[in-house]
Order: C-alpha cells, then structure tokens, then sequence
C-alpha cells in the first residue's frame, strides 16, 4: 500500500445522520498557549480518567481555550443532513487533489499540529526531543524559488528542504469511488523516510466524500469511512467507543492492544483521525487512551475551502480491486509468461517476426484500497516506420477488478483503463469489434502516430495495445492495430480466485 495512501485503510463507508453546523475556534489561541495547553490537559486527563470520555472531553476543550461553552443542557444543536453545504456532503466530493497554490494558513496548520500532538509523540517515544525544532523557510524564500522554477508552494517548500519532517501536515487526497471524485486534507506523519509504513499517521479530512459512522475497511466502498471498528492490526476486534460531545464534537476510539486509532468529528463538517502502532512491530511503546483522547481533543477545528466540493450525482458500481498481496507477482510470473508467449502467437500470424522483449505481471495501485493486477509486456515489430526507426509497441493484460469499461466521461477520469484528459489535439472513441467494447484514443500530428486500443472481454478482463511511430506504414494504421489488440488470446489466470476475495 502507497504510504500516501494509508489513511485509506481507516476510512470507510456509510453516510451520516446529520451534518453539524459550523462553529467558531481561535486558533491562534490554540497556537499561543503550546505545549503549556497539552501539559495541562494531561494533568487533568489523570484527575478526571474515572468520569468517562465525555467529561474528560469537556474539561480538556474548555481548559484549553478550545471551543466556547454550548448553551442548553442538550448541547449542540442537531442539523439535517446537507447543512450547511445545500446536499449530503458525504454523497460529495472534489474534482481532484487540491492545487498546488500559496498557503496562507500553513503556517498556524503547522503550529497547531506541533502543539496538540509533540509532546504525545515524543513521551510515547515515537520523536526524539528535539525532532520539532526545525527552522522553517522565510515567504520571501519560498516566493523566490517558487518564481526560479516555475514551482507550487509545497514544491517549493521541498526544494527549500522542508519536507516530509516529523508532524508536518502536508496536503492529502484520496480518490473517491474509484477516482469519481476525490478526498482532500492534509497529513503528518513520524518523518522516518527510511520505514516502509509511519509508525503513526494523523490525517486532517475537509468536509466531502466521507461518513462519521463506523465501518469495515477495504475495497472501493464510497462514501469513506472515518474510522474503522473492525480489526486492523489483528484478529481481534477492537475495544470500541464514541461519544457526543456537548460542544458539538463527536469523539470515536478504537483500542487495538498494541494500537490505538481516535477520530474527532467537528461541528464544521471536518474530520481528523490518527493511528499509533504502539508494539505491534515491537517497537515496545506505551501510551493511554486517555493521553491520545487529550491531543486529539486538542487539536482545534481547521477551516477549508470548500467551494469546489459538489454532490457526485449517481454512483458508479466499480467492481472491487484486488487486495494488495507482496508474493502475487513472483506467483503470476508464469501465467504471465504463458500469457505473453500466446499474445506474441497471435501477433506473428499477422507479422511474422514480432519479437517479445520483455514482460513482467504488476499490481497497480490508482488509490486507497484499490489494486488492480496487470500482465505487461514489449514487443518490437519487424518493421521500421517511415523515419527507418525500429517500431515498438507494449500489451497490457487488466485482469477483472478495480476498473470500468469503456471510455469516461468527458472532463474526468475516474477508474477507466483510458485516461482521455490528454492534449485537445487527442481523440477518443467507442465502438465494438466482434461482439467487444473498444475504446480508443489516437494522437495524429504531421508524421506522428500516437495509438492507445482497449478491447474489453464480457469475461470482465481487457487487454490494452499502445504503440507510437512515425508514419504512415503501410498494415499499421489504426484499424490495422484495433484488429491486433482485437485478435489478443484471453489471459491466463484463475477468475476463481478474483471471485473468492
């Protein structure tokens, strides 16, 4: 799994009850008091641990300067679901990750995830003292090298070597629905470059595409979930609460033994969750609940910009990807040789001497909780285009799961084998050859030939043929190639076993 993509396990699907109206946090409060506001929220987090969460949770917001009190014994007032946005917003999401453009609240971001979760991170053990006291670049610095190289703001902050550090929230998305819409926020992590997976991970979510009720992980399930109350680090189910916060926040814990996860929901619709691998890996460090229930109640609400979240209309039914398995592609290598040795058959009987150059089976990751596998493979033709330079081209088999046929709609994406948001000049098309969806995109300029065929199989596998060259050539034009992917042999590989997961 992506390590971009690990908050993904942990958000799940469903749709909420109700959207809660927006409410008012000083964060520069938050920022100014620092540390000083952790430490005494554990101070009271020890005094108050036989209350429950939800008195713990008061005295924390109200002690920090957090949230204003609520009038009323019934607390924060219940709101219908698509207040404020007009729709549900977990039926919602963006056209993409966000831009990379200037970051007025970067700054105070940083600030206030250093001050809610430092101290948590290094008396648990997972920082070292010391691991937060990073100088960070002046705007003149960024503005500088942002207008050098032509780069965005956080571009530029990775040039300038600020970057990827312990607890540095940096902008996050995931696809949605199988890459419909997408997920936006921002994520920190341990900083240690050289683990495959952070030993913990805190990701802030703006208001679209997900839901605050619990839920299983895994698949392309949309909208997401928050938090999961299934088993994530065993086999074991966790030790699950949530509660109403009479500020208007909702407050969900799950204890794994050797993990804990915490979601906190906002009045503004917004969410933030966080993961710690306490011994899981035996990494032997120790942490309460109630410590990680006191920063995540610290951490104030962040406000976004939502102007381009909007409701997705009908969603798509994607079939469900394959789960991410290390030891599949040594396993496949000889269904995908066999495969390939078929598909280069094929091709001789139509040119003799179509050579294999290469093939390999591969797991492709487009999102979170979605993995497809694929076959590829490089052949070179026993031709030369019309510049006298050798032409190639490369097969790639997509065995069922993760994907949809035919082309997408105009002005997305999503989860289609055939991206056809290309340059204005590319053409994209549908037909159907011998009984078969096709989709094509074709790129013509001068002497330029740019070709990319699906051909899609009932038996819900597809196989893809893309080749450039410079022509025309004579047997090698489009409907030429369209007749080659066409004439492809089916892939070796069990469907049984795509059916069993």
């Amino acid at each position: 799994m992506n390590e971009q993509d690990e908050t993904g396990d942990l958000i799940r699907r469903s749709k909420p009850d109700t959207t809660l109206q927006e409410a008012s946090i000083d964060i520069d409060t938050i920022v100014q008091d620092g540390y000083r506001s952790r430490r005494r929220g554990f101070a009271v987090v020890g005094a108050a641990a036989t209350t429950g969460v939800a008195a713990v949770a008061a005295v924390l917001a109200f002690s920090a300067g957090l949230l204003a009190p609520v009038d009323g014994p019934e607390g924060a007032q219940e709101f219908p679901a698509g207040e404020p946005f007009g729709f549900d917003p977990a039926q919602a999401g963006y056209p993409g990750p966000a831009p990379d453009a200037w970051d007025d609240h970067r700054r105070e971001r940083d600030a206030a995830f250093a001050s809610a979760f430092g101290d948590l991170a290094v008396g648990a053990g997972f920082l070292d003292a010391g691991a937060l006291d990073h100088e960070q670049p002046s705007d003149e610095e960024i503005a500088a090298v942002m207008e050098e190289h032509g780069a965005g703001y956080y571009e530029a902050l990775s040039e300038l070597g600020y970057n990827d550090l312990p607890l540095q929230p940096v902008p996050w998305s995931s696809p949605g629905n199988g890459g419909q819409v997408h997920l936006r926020g921002f994520t920190a992590r341990d900083g240690d470059e050289e683990a495959e997976r952070s030993s913990f991970t805190i990701t802030a979510v703006q208001p679209g595409g997900w839901t605050a009720e619990p839920g299983p992980t895994g698949g392309v399930a949309f909208p997401q979930h928050l938090i999961s109350d299934e088993a994530s680090w065993s086999d074991e189910a966790p030790v699950f609460e949530t509660e109403r916060l009479e500020d208007g926040r909702t407050l969900m814990t799950a204890d794994h033994g050797c993990a804990l996860e915490a979601a906190v929901v906002y009045p503004n619709g917004s969410g933030l969750r966080s993961s710690w691998d306490l011994d899981c890996e035996g990494q032997g460090r120790e942490m309460s609940m109630e410590e990680l229930t006191a920063a995540m109640l610290a951490m104030p609400q962040l406000e976004y910009d939502t102007s381009e979240l909007a409701s997705i209309g009908e969603l798509l039914d994607v079939p469900p990807g394959w789960a991410w398995d290390e030891e599949w592609e040594d396993a496949a290598a000889a269904d995908s040789a066999s495969t390939f040795d078929a598909a280069a058959d094929a091709l001789n009987a139509a040119h003799p001497g179509v050579e294999l150059r290469t093939s390999r089976p591969s797991q492709f990751q487009p999102g979170a909780d979605v993995v497809q596998r694929t076959y590829a493979a490089d052949y070179s033709m026993p031709f030369e285009d019309a510049a006298g330079y050798p032409v190639h081209f490369s097969v790639r088999y997509h065995l069922p799961g993760g994907w949809l046929p035919g082309l997408p709609p105009e002005g997305t994406s999503g989860p289609y084998l055939l991206d056809c948001q290309g340059d204005k000049d590319d053409v994209c098309e549908e037909s159907e050859v011998g009984g078969r969806t096709v989709a094509t995109r074709t790129f013509d300029i001068g002497e330029s030939r740019s070709y990319w065929v699906v051909v899609y199989d009932p038996a819900g596998w597809a196989v893809a043929f893309d080749t450039t060259y410079e022509g025309p050539v004579d047997g090698y034009g489009l409907e030429d190639v369209v007749a080659l992917a066409a004439a492809l042999p089916a892939p070796v590989y069990d469907p049984a076993e795509y059916e069993r997961d």
